[in-house]
């Protein structure tokens, strides 16, 4: 029987941009001091259930710095992937809802009733997302199989790839919620990938 994996797929901290309901993408926001205390409450929690081999992050700040605490209680170095970042928002990141709805509202309708074939201007598609983020989590899978590994991505990034996992089509993939510093846990065996957990944050009570 082949060993079991365990991937720890995790949403990074708050930021002020999360706070103010703004479009981040590939824009390179710290996390709060709020996203700090999540961090630190999310990396003791994983330290008590799992004894990590690796750590991945998104090269942007919010996601390596949750990383980075994370890996910090395992004795572990983070591994930085670029293809692990978020939707690429181009236009858009920085707006708000209320903004976007006087500079694009013809694209904030298509992406309401039709998003998977909505291209961010100047940016990409959610479809685009999802080839670049599977193809680093399944290299990173492969790599690691019979270990558990925690891989640090952000909101749409780990939605596509949870999409991918269930075979949910794209245009459904608000049936999936990500709350900041969620933790997913899907786990590997002889019938392939099962989601034990989705969105859990209860080690956050009281933050």
């Amino acid at each position: 029987m082949p060993m079991k994996t365990t991937i720890f797929l995790i949403r990074h901290g708050e930021t002020l941009w999360n706070r103010e309901q703004r479009c981040q993408g590939f824009t390179d926001i710290e996390l709060s001091e709020k996203g700090l205390a999540q961090a630190e409450r999310l990396a003791g929690y994983l330290s008590k259930i799992s004894t990590l081999s690796a750590v991945y992050s998104s090269d942007l700040s919010r996601a390596k710095k949750t990383a980075e605490i994370i890996a910090q209680k395992q004795g572990l170095e983070v591994k930085a992937d670029p293809r692990l970042r978020e939707l690429n928002q181009g236009e858009l990141e920085g707006k708000n809802l209320q903004s976007m709805l006087s500079s694009h509202p013809g694209l904030l309708e298509q992406w309401a009733k039709e998003p998977a074939v909505v291209v961010m201007p100047g940016g990409e598609s959610l479809s685009e997302l999802q080839t670049r983020a599977w193809e680093s989590y399944r290299e990173i899978t492969a790599r690691h199989q019979g270990q558990e590994i925690a891989v640090v991505g952000h909101n749409l990034c780990n939605t596509v790839i949870l999409c991918k996992i269930l075979d949910l089509h794209l245009n459904f993939f608000r049936r999936i919620k990500q709350s900041s510093s969620a933790l997913n846990e899907i786990e590997y065996g002889i019938f392939g990938p099962v989601i034990i957990r989705l969105n859990d944050t209860h080690f956050l009570d009281g933050i």
